[in-house]
């Protein structure tokens, strides 16, 4: 793993053959999808952590997007966070599966997660952005999660996954993660009119996979507040 993140100049890592790499940011939550998803699947793999104001010519190459996360096995090149992790899940063998085997469940999970993208994932920076002043952002923010709230009382389960976290939880989870920027680190931003997300943001920091990517409230913070700046800090 490159835990230094390497820019525009820097030398293309050889590969190595049968290894999965996953191009990443350290701070990149649909990055942290991938990683997750990697972790939760016991799946042998190595990071190369790249700067993403400053991108390696190299990873440009491999997505013109020049975004992460990029997973690249024996020649073959793949990005987006979804589909990377469809098909981390289809094609390599692992310590149990994360999708659904129902495919009507697997859109069930698919159709929230659209829901949860368009009221949570960019409503929750243009709330930290405002530091909480975006009332119309907070509002739909908050709507989004009630939503959770209401689908994880009616599915009746620890994690929507199951009794295990499944790859919805994991595709929502680096979000929900960073929830607690919103508050000094801690889950009173949810309150008490969300109990069941909140035991459930809890669950779900004690899984392994989970605390193997997880990235401390502090350092991301720092990044935060840096690069709404215009400054990127990657390593500190």
């Amino acid at each position: 793993m490159s835990v230094k993140h390497l820019a525009k100049g820097a030398a293309f890592p050889p590969l190595k053959h049968g290894i999965i790499r996953l191009y990443s940011m350290k701070f990149c939550p649909f990055a942290q999808r991938s990683r997750l998803a990697l972790a939760a699947r016991g799946i042998e793999h190595e990071i190369v952590n790249c700067n993403l104001k400053e991108k390696p010519e190299w990873l440009l190459e491999r997505n013109p997007k020049g975004l992460v996360p990029v997973l690249e096995h024996d020649g073959k090149v793949i990005y987006e966070s979804l589909i990377v992790n469809d098909y981390v899940d289809e094609v390599f063998p692992g310590k149990r599966t994360l999708n659904p085997k129902d495919p009507y469940q697997k859109a069930l999970d698919g159709i929230m997660l659209d829901s949860f993208s368009s009221q949570v994932t960019g409503n929750l920076y243009k709330v930290r952005r405002s530091k909480g002043e975006d009332s119309e952002s907070k509002e739909k923010l908050l709507a989004g999660l009630g939503k959770l709230e209401a689908e994880l009382k009616k599915r009746g389960t620890t994690f929507f996954g199951g009794s295990q976290p499944g790859m919805v939880d994991y595709n929502m989870w680096p979000f929900l993660e960073r929830l607690n920027l919103m508050q000094n680190g801690d889950m009173t931003f949810i309150g008490d009119n969300l109990p069941v997300l909140k035991t459930y943001i809890e669950n779900m920091t004690s899984d392994e996979a989970v605390q193997a990517t997880m990235t401390s409230p502090e350092e991301i913070k720092k990044f935060a507040e840096a690069y709404d700046k215009g400054l990127a800090q990657y390593d500190f």
